[in-house]
């Protein structure tokens, strides 16, 4: 024990010592969600007298002296997907597209968000400037449909570390199934069983080496188109992830990910984004602190504007608020379109979730089902009611009844009656307060904390020449290769090469004897 709390001061001693270095962070994406696992991961190597030189569509929302910040304009990046997709629904006919339908489309509009960005001006003078200027020490990135800038790490030989901040559309199950050979193996590992017959097996690695192989021509094939027309050269996907990609960040952790092969530089970090809570603004605190019967919060996504929600699903939520004693704060982006409110709602434009969570007033959160809310619900103790749309936001909340942290239900099942039955049980019943609990602390007990163990990556990374010690050999090799398929055609050629010989020897000994034997019958004849 004495051992393990010297090794443990002395990993913290190294993290806190590090040389400061100059870091270049790119996030093209339009999520602000994604961006709060970037601004802390941002505000964190600031404090730690690195200097930051930051492109985002996002701001900090704080003036840090060793951070540089651009602002690049914004890409419309759902209403896109949503005209791509679904051109003549909503969102909701969005998110009844099947997984493969969704991955092909934000392969196009994932692709068409990166070369907006790439093709901004402050952007074209960071992609053309001189090696001897580029004087980065480590490139981070989202990874989110962001592949193509690796080649800005090969180009100036940078290592890069990338920030899987999403599992929207399994985009990171996707980008993990290329990168770890031992993770792309004929297991479901949600539903996982262990003894699993012939057939069963035969059509999961059938359709994991189809998925795979779909992922790669659909999204490779997109980011590769731009890697050769921003960076005029011709490299492949697989070859910069193996090359170039040092550190790969993914935003889950145990219980809330199945535990699984992996490699030394993927690091589960998930929670990174999740700090201590602070004072809420004094209208808010107030709020909460007259709410006598507790309160409840919702936030259902930033991409389905409040005043965009179907009617009847509209209807059914301000009914419920008005038959409930709680008080409800709603988080929307465009509160001047909502009329009717009850005057127990609060509607507030931005608003601190990770510190309302935090308030011992909140009994209740009730969102779409994103995973960083979900985080922050569970790290907060408090139960969740999840309406989602999307695939991704569907088995969050599967994996949060699972658990026992949470409740699900379909958008047809919105109404008066269901809302305040589901409420009510979490309210009511001490298994949710219970076992969150249970769930929060595992969720949370790991050597290092999530930003803590980042940082040390990160360090470490920018330390020892793009950590390519830890860079395992071999990433994103071919289907046949992985799963040994060229192999076994070789030794079944050779087996059948010697059966077949067998068999002709055996032939040729047949016609010789037979021969023989004819020719001894004719003598006696």
């Amino acid at each position: 024990m004495e051992m393990q709390t010297k090794v443990i001061v002395l990993s913290l001693i190294c993290l806190c010592s590090g040389q400061a270095a100059k870091i270049l962070v790119l996030f093209p994406h339009a999520s602000e969600s994604h961006f709060a696992v970037m601004r802390t991961l941002v505000t964190e190597l600031a404090s730690r007298e690195h200097n930051v030189t930051v492109y985002t569509g996002h701001g900090l929302g704080e003036r840090l002296e060793n951070v540089s910040e651009t602002i690049i304009p914004e890409y419309p990046f759902w209403s896109n997907l949503q005209k791509h997709a679904a051109p003549k629904g909503n969102l909701a006919d969005l998110g009844r597209l099947s997984v493969p339908t969704l991955r092909k489309s934000l392969a196009v509009v994932g692709a068409n968000a990166l070369d907006h960005f790439l093709s901004q001006e402050p952007l074209k003078k960071l992609l053309q400037q001189p090696p001897l200027d580029f004087d980065f020490d480590v490139i981070i990135l989202d990874y989110f449909y962001t592949e193509a800038l690796l080649a800005l790490g090969q180009f100036h030989q940078k290592p890069i570390v990338g920030i899987v901040s999403t599992d929207f559309g399994n985009y990171m199950e996707a980008v993990q199934e290329s990168m770890v050979p031992a993770a792309c193996s004929p297991i479901d590992f949600e539903h996982y069983v262990p003894s699993l017959g012939f057939s069963a097996r035969l059509g999961n690695i059938r359709e994991c080496i189809s998925r795979r192989k779909q992922f790669a021509k659909d999204h490779f094939g997109a980011q590769e188109q731009l890697i050769a027309k921003h960076f005029k050269v011709k490299s492949t996907v697989p070859e910069l992830q193996a090359n170039q990609l040092s550190l790969l960040l993914v935003n889950s952790h145990v219980p809330l990910m199945t535990p699984r092969p992996s490699l030394q530089h993927i690091v589960p970090a998930g929670g990174l984004h999740i700090r201590g809570p602070r004072e809420l603004p004094w209208n808010i605190k107030r709020f909460l602190e007259e709410a006598r019967a507790g309160a409840i919060y919702l936030q259902l996504g930033n991409e389905q504007p409040c005043g965009e929600l179907p009617k009847l699903k509209l209807e059914a939520l301000l009914g419920f608020f008005d038959s409930r004693k709680e008080r409800f704060i709603w988080s929307c982006h465009d509160v001047k379109t909502l009329d009717g409110l009850p005057k127990n709602v609060m509607i507030q434009h931005a608003v601190p979730q990770i510190d309302i969570l935090a308030h011992p007033r909140v009994n209740a959160f009730i969102m779409n089902g994103d995973l960083l809310s979900l985080q922050e619900a569970i790290v907060r103790n408090v139960p969740t009611l999840g309406l989602p749309i999307f695939q991704n936001e569907r088995q969050n909340m599967e994996l949060a009844v699972r658990l026992g942290v949470g409740l699900k239900l379909e958008q047809e099942n919105v109404t008066i009656a269901s809302l305040s039955w589901a409420v009510d049980r979490l309210l009511l019943e001490p298994q949710y307060q219970i076992t969150i609990r249970a769930v929060s602390l595992e969720f949370r007990d790991r050597p290092l904390g999530a930003l803590a163990s980042a940082m040390f990556w990160v360090n470490y990374v920018a330390r020892h020449k793009g950590g390519a010690a830890i860079r395992t050999r071999g990433v994103g090799i071919s289907s046949n290769q992985l799963h040994l398929f060229d192999l076994f055609l070789f030794y079944f050629g050779v087996a059948l090469f010697f059966v077949g010989l067998l068999v002709g020897l055996c032939l040729v000994a047949i016609f010789f004897w037979q021969k023989k034997i004819s020719t001894k019958n004719t003598k006696l004849n």
